[in-house]
C-alpha cells in the first residue's frame, strides 16, 4: 500500500466530497522492526473499532509510519499492508489505512508527528505496535473524554499478557527528588528497599482502581487525545528521539490545567519493547539523549547539572567499592530452563502480590495478585516470556500487610515460547 499525499484538510472535506464516511477518529502507529506485531495489532483494531454513544460503528482510520526500520523484509511489509487493505475495505474507505514509508529515523516523537499529518480525525489515539487491541477498549476511553472535561487525554489499564493476568505498571515521574533518592539507593541498600516499596504500593492503587483516576504521568504505549488540544499544547516535542515524549506530554498537559487520567474498565496489552529489544545500542544511546533533554527543558540548569552530578557519582571508578546492593529477602535462586518458573512462597497467603521484573531493584515490575502458597504463570502467559534473567518479589497483602516474603530470580531459556540454547557464559 503506497503512502499517499497527506489529506489537504483536517476536517474530512476530501472524504465527504467524494461520498466517503469521514474518519471521526485517527489510530496513529510508528513501526520499527515490528512488522509482525504490527500486523497483528491491525488485526485486532478491525476486529475492536470504536463506536458512537448510540452504539452504531465510528469511522476511524489508520496510519502506521515505519521509522526506517533496517529490517523491511517485503514479506512482513506486506503482512502490514493487507491488513490495514482489510480495514480500508471493512471502512469502506480507501484512505482508512495507510502505510507510510518515512524516509529517516528522527525518533519516535517526530515518526509520530508525521502520522499526524496524514490524520484526518477530530480525535486521535497513538498506539504502539506491539499491542492487542481488547473489545470495548477505544470506546470506553473515548467515553470518558467526551464527557469530563479535566480530562486532556485518557488512557487504558495495561497488561502483559492475553488473559490480563498481569498488570504493567503506572510510568513515575523523572523528578529531582526520584533521581535523588535513586542514586541515593545504589549505595544503600536499606533506601533501595524503601524506594521500591513505596512504587510498588503505589502501582497496587492504581491496579485496584475501579472509578477513573488522575495520573501523574501517562504511558505512550496508548492514550487518547482531542487533535485541536494535542496540536495547542504543540503536539510531541521531536527533540525527543526515543522515551521521556510522553512525560514531556504530560507535563504540557498538566500546564494547559488538564489531567492525565486512567479509565479502569478499558483494558490494553502491551507487549512491551518489542521495538527496543531489537537494536539495543540504538535504544540506550537515544534515551540518555532524551533523558538528558528532559531534566534540561523541565528543570533548567538545576536539572542538568544535577543529573550531571548524579551519572558522574554512579560511574565514577573510585565510588564502586561502595555502591551495594542487597536482595530485600534471601534470593532464592530457581536456575535457567525452558519450563515456567514456580514461586514457591513458604506460607499460604489469603492474597499475594508477586512482582515481576529484569531490573532486580524492582524500580519498574509488572504485577500479579494470586492466594495460596505458589505460584506460576499460565501456558498463554508463559508463552510471551522472552530469554532474560527475570527477578520476582512477593508481598503478603493478606490483612491489609504488605509484606515481602520472597525473592526470586529465574532464567528463561524459552523465547515467545520457543526453547532455546543458553548462551556461551550464560546461565548454566
Amino acid at each position: 500500500m503506497s503512502p499517499g499525499p497527506a489529506p489537504s484538510t483536517h476536517d474530512g472535506t476530501a472524504s465527504a466530497a467524494a461520498g466517503l464516511a469521514v474518519a471521526e477518529l485517527s489510530v496513529l502507529i510508528v513501526n520499527y522492526n515490528s512488522w509482525r506485531e504490527c500486523a497483528h495489532a491491525v488485526a485486532t483494531l478491525r476486529e475492536n473499532g470504536p463506536t458512537r454513544p448510540d452504539g452504531t460503528p465510528m469511522p476511524f482510520e489508520c496510519i502506521v509510519v515505519d521509522n526506517l526500520s533496517p529490517y523491511r523484509d517485503p514479506g512482513l511489509i506486506a503482512q502490514v499492508e493487507h491488513e490495514l487493505g482489510l480495514l480500508a475495505r471493512q471502512l469502506g474507505d480507501p484512505l482508512a489505512g495507510k502505510l507510510v514509508m518515512h524516509g529517516e529515523n528522527g525518533g519516535y516523537s517526530k515518526g509520530m508527528n508525521v502520522a499526524l499529518t496524514h490524520a484526518r480525525g477530530r480525535w486521535i489515539l497513538v498506539s504502539n505496535p506491539d499491542v492487542l487491541f481488547l473489545p470495548g477498549t477505544i470506546t470506553r476511553l473515548q467515553r470518558h473524554l467526551e464527557r469530563d472535561p479535566r480530562a486532556g487525554c485518557v488512557v487504558p489499564k495495561g497488561y502483559w499478557d492475553p488473559e490480563c493476568s498481569g498488570r504493567l505498571p503506572p510510568n513515575t515521574l523523572p523528578t529531582l527528588r526520584e533521581l535523588w533518592w535513586t542514586t541515593l539507593a545504589a549505595f544503600f541498600p536499606r533506601v533501595s528497599h524503601r524506594y521500591a516499596r513505596k512504587l510498588a504500593r503505589k502501582w497496587v492503587q492504581v491496579w485496584n482502581a475501579t472509578e477513573p483516576i488522575e495520573l501523574p504521568m501517562m504511558s505512550g504505549c496508548m492514550f487518547l487525545i482531542e487533535r485541536a488540544f494535542f496540536e495547542r499544547i504543540g503536539r510531541f516535542d521531536e527533540r525527543y528521539p526515543l522515551y521521556y515524549e510522553d512525560t514531556d506530554l504530560s507535563l504540557k498537559i498538566q500546564q494547559a490545567g488538564r489531567a492525565v487520567v486512567q479509565v479502569p474498565d478499558a483494558h490494553l496489552v502491551h507487549f512491551v519493547n518489542r521495538s527496543g529489544m531489537s537494536d539495543l545500542e540504538t535504544m540506550w544511546k537515544r534515551h540518555a539523549t532524551s533523558r538528558g533533554l528532559y531534566f534540561r527543558k523541565w528543570y533548567g540548569r538545576l536539572g542538568s547539572l544535577a543529573l550531571r552530578f548524579a551519572d558522574a557519582v554512579l560511574q565514577a571508578k573510585w565510588l564502586q567499592r561502595f555502591r551495594k546492593f542487597e536482595f530485600a529477602t534471601p534470593l532464592v535462586d530457581l536456575g535457567a530452563t525452558d519450563q515456567p518458573p514456580v514461586l514457591d512462597l513458604g506460607r499460604d497467603c489469603e492474597r499475594f502480590l508477586v512482582l515481576m521484573s529484569l531490573d532486580a531493584r524492582f524500580y519498574l515490575a509488572a504485577g500479579m495478585i494470586g492466594s495460596g502458597r505458589t505460584w506460576s504463570p499460565s501456558a498463554v502467559g508463559f508463552s510471551h516470556f522472552v530469554n532474560a534473567t527475570f527477578y520476582f518479589a512477593v508481598y503478603d497483602l493478606s490483612g491489609g500487610r504488605f509484606k515481602r516474603i520472597g525473592s526470586f530470580k529465574y532464567h528463561c531459556l524459552s523465547h515467545l515460547g520457543t526453547s532455546v540454547a543458553p548462551k556461551a557464559g550464560g546461565p548454566a
